[in-house]
């Protein structure tokens, strides 16, 4: 049996008789009876993109690696580009969402535009993120925009846990009319604390916030429109208190919603803890990076870190989430009946 390597087809004219025509540093010229000449590069190509979303500024790996800033920044946008985009990674892929989706919004710098919003939507049942985008503001058109994408990829959308922005419902109702909204309690505490100014200093507020939290601390909604029956006519009620119960009873559904998904058998948190624990891993990167130069570069890198979070081992799950530890996000809402994607990063 003849093992010997064959040398490279001709580039040029397809022709297999070639022969190695010198070389120098990895880099082997060839040439062909036709006469053509061609080389091919065989020094390992970098990898710089896995790195790069890692933590270290581009400034940093060009002077780790010896080579040009420029050098570095062009590789990296080309790694950049090549990558598949999120949403379709999703619509490919995934097929065992939960429908109880966090979303929340993390701010980041663009030149010649305000701080501008990556707004994601996490699944609540296999912390996997099905979509996110950047937008000029949570606005109603932003929020609209994110549903339509989900809607688009087949998330199964059956309720939002999110902090108290004003434009989420109605765009939930224009895409999702059938979902449901649950407010995240922690959000809106650190706003009633905030609104009555409850600090070490001034603590005349004090007694009724913590009944609030032990409201908000309460199972079973008999127990809790009771407790709160009691707090409505109490008679030590202070300035600007009665505002904030009136806001509780107009909320009250959005705030408590959590306890009847549960019953339906879905896992549903009161907060939105696990969109900010994801958003503080986005700053924690974007600390290292004063902002972008466009838009386009900015939603490249989203999209990649995006990606990134998604085919990383979880490590530090505790309570109901410890047998997520050393999966990642992808694995758990993945159709098992289709081939693994080849995503290098």
């Amino acid at each position: 049996m003849n093992t010997k390597k064959r040398n490279p087809q001709c580039a040029a004219c397809g022709n297999l008789n070639t022969q190695k025509w010198g070389s120098r540093n990895g880099l082997k010229r060839y040439r062909c009876e036709q006469g053509h000449a061609f080389s091919i590069d065989f020094r390992p190509k970098p990898k710089l993109l896995g790195a790069y979303l890692a933590g270290p500024s581009v400034r940093n790996i060009a002077a780790e690696s010896g080579l040009k800033k420029s050098a570095i920044a062009e590789h990296l946008k080309r790694e950049l580009s090549a990558l598949p985009q999120n949403e379709l990674i999703t619509k490919a892929y995934c097929t065992r969402f939960g429908g109880v989706l966090c979303v929340d919004g993390v701010y980041l710098r663009v030149r010649g535009h305000e701080m501008m919003p990556f707004i994601s939507g996490i699944d609540f049942i296999t912390h996997d993120v099905p979509a996110g985008i950047i937008d000029f503001a949570e606005s109603g058109v932003a929020f609209e925009r994110l549903f339509n994408i989900l809607k688009e990829v087949g998330y199964p959308l059956r309720y939002v846990v999110a902090d108290e922005a004003p434009a989420l419902k109605p765009a939930l109702r224009k895409v999702f009319p059938q979902a449901e909204v649950q407010l995240c309690q922690v959000h809106v505490l650190r706003n009633i604390r905030k609104t009555l100014h409850v600090t070490t200093k001034d603590e005349s507020h004090l007694p009724f916030f913590r009944n609030i939290q032990e409201l908000f601390r309460m199972a079973g909604e008999t127990n809790r429109r009771t407790f709160f029956l009691e707090l409505t006519h109490s008679q030590s009620l202070k300035d600007g208190e009665w505002e904030i119960l009136k806001s509780i009873r107009s909320r009250w559904d959005d705030l408590f919603r959590f306890e009847s998904i549960r019953k339906e058998g879905l896992a549903c948190p009161r907060d939105n803890n696990l969109s900010e624990a994801y958003n503080q891993h986005f700053q924690s990167r974007m600390s290292g990076i004063k902002g972008f130069e466009t838009i386009s570069s900015a939603e490249r890198f989203v999209n990649a870190w995006t990606i990134r979070r998604r085919f990383t081992p979880f490590r530090a799950c505790g309570e109901h989430f410890k047998h997520l530890n050393g999966k990642t996000p992808f694995s758990q809402s993945r159709n098992p009946d289709l081939p693994y994607p080849d995503i290098l990063l």
